[in-house]
C-alpha cells in the first residue's frame, strides 16, 4: 500500500511547494505592516481615542466622580455660554493671545533677521543666549517675574521709582504676563524664523541689491513673502500655546489661583475638575477644543492656498 499522497499527474511537486511559499510570503508582506503598527494603533485607541470619545460623553452628564452619571444634555454648555466668567476668560486668553503674538513675533523675526543679515556680531554666542530662556520651564519664569513685579518688594517698582499695583490693576497685570510670555517664548520662534530665514536662496538678495533694491525693499518683496508658510506655522503654534495657557497667570500673581480679572479660559477647566464637577470640565475642554480644531483648519487652508500659488508661478 502507497503511504505516500498522490500527487496530480503532470504537476511537479516543485511548483506545489513554491505557489505555497509564494502564498506565505503574500500573507506575511500583508499582515506584517499591520503588526508593527499594532502597538502604536494600540495606545492610540486605549490612551487617547477612547478617553476623547468618553469626555464627549461625559460633557453631557452631571459626575461628580464618586457617584452614578446623569444625563443632563446640553445643560453644561447652556450653563457656560451664559456664565460671565466664562466669556471673561475668554477676552483675558485673547488679549494674552493678540499682546503676547505682537510682541513675542515681531521681536523673534527682528531679531533671527538681524542675526541671519549678520548686522549682530558673534551669532554663535547670541543664539544660545536669545533662546536660553525657552530652555526654563514655565513656572520657574512665572516665579522669577514674580519677584520682579511684587507690589512691594518688586526689581520693576524699584527701578522705576513707584509702588504701582500690578497684581491688581487689570491692565498693568496683563501687560506683566504678556512680557512674560515675550521673555519665555521669544528664543523658540527665533528659532523657527531663522530656520525659515536659511531656506531663502540668496541668490535672490544678490539680484535684488544689482538691481539697486534696499534693504527695507529686500526684506518686503523677498523676505516676507517666501516667509509666509513659516510665519503660518508661527501664529497657529501661538495661538494654540495662548488658548492652553494656564501657569504663567495663575503664578505671576498669587502662586496658586489667580484673581478673575487675570484668568485665562483654562482656569475654568482647573476650576471644575477642583470642585469635581468632572462632567462641566468635559463641556469645558470642549468648548477650548474647538477653536483649536478651527484655527488648524484656518491653517491647512492658508498653507494650501499657499502651495498652490507657489505651484501657478513656477
Amino acid at each position: 500500500m502507497n503511504v505516500f499522497p498522490q500527487v496530480r499527474r503532470g504537476v511537479d511537486p516543485r511548483i506545489v511547494r513554491a505557489r505555497g511559499a509564494t502564498r506565505s510570503r503574500l500573507i506575511g508582506s500583508r499582515v506584517g505592516p499591520y503588526i508593527f503598527v499594532a502597538p502604536f494603533i494600540l495606545a492610540f485607541l486605549v490612551l487617547l481615542a477612547i478617553p476623547v470619545l468618553y469626555s464627549l460623553v461625559l460633557s453631557f452628564q452631571r459626575y461628580r466622580g464618586y457617584d452614578t452619571t446623569r444625563w443632563i444634555g446640553f445643560t453644561n454648555y447652556r450653563r457656560f455660554l451664559s456664565y460671565h466668567q466664562f466669556w471673561s476668560s475668554w477676552v483675558n486668553t485673547g488679549i494674552y493671545w493678540i499682546g503676547g503674538a505682537v510682541v513675542t513675533l515681531s521681536l523673534a523675526f527682528l531679531l533671527a533677521v538681524l542675526v541671519h543679515q549678520g548686522a549682530i556680531k558673534g551669532k554663535r554666542i547670541y543664539k544660545p543666549v536669545i533662546f536660553l530662556p525657552n530652555v526654563m520651564a514655565s513656572v520657574a519664569a512665572a516665579l522669577i517675574f514674580q519677584s520682579l513685579f511684587a507690589p512691594q518688594s518688586g526689581v520693576i517698582n524699584a527701578l522705576i521709582g513707584k509702588q504701582l499695583a500690578w497684581n491688581q490693576d487689570e491692565f498693568l497685570g496683563k501687560l506683566a504676563v504678556i512680557a512674560l510670555r515675550a521673555w519665555h517664548g521669544t528664543g523658540w520662534f527665533f528659532i523657527v524664523f531663522l530656520a525659515g530665514l536659511t531656506t531663502i536662496n540668496p541668490e535672490l538678495y544678490d539680484a535684488a541689491r544689482v538691481d539697486g533694491a534696499r534693504a527695507w525693499q529686500s526684506l518686503r518683496h523677498i523676505t516676507l513673502p517666501l516667509m509666509r508658510p513659516t510665519f503660518l506655522f508661527a501664529v497657529v503654534t501661538f495661538t494654540i500655546s495662548s488658548l492652553r495657557l494656564f501657569a504663567e497667570p495663575n503664578l505671576l500673581f498669587s502662586g496658586g489661583t489667580a484673581p478673575p480679572q487675570f484668568q485665562p479660559i483654562m482656569n475654568q477647566l482647573y476650576l471644575n475638575l477642583q470642585s469635581g464637577e468632572f462632567g462641566a470640565a468635559a463641556a469645558v475642554a470642549w468648548l477650548i477644543f474647538i477653536p483649536i480644531v478651527i484655527v488648524a483648519a484656518i491653517q491647512f487652508r492658508l498653507l494650501r492656498g499657499s502651495d498652490r500659488a507657489e505651484g501657478g508661478k513656477s
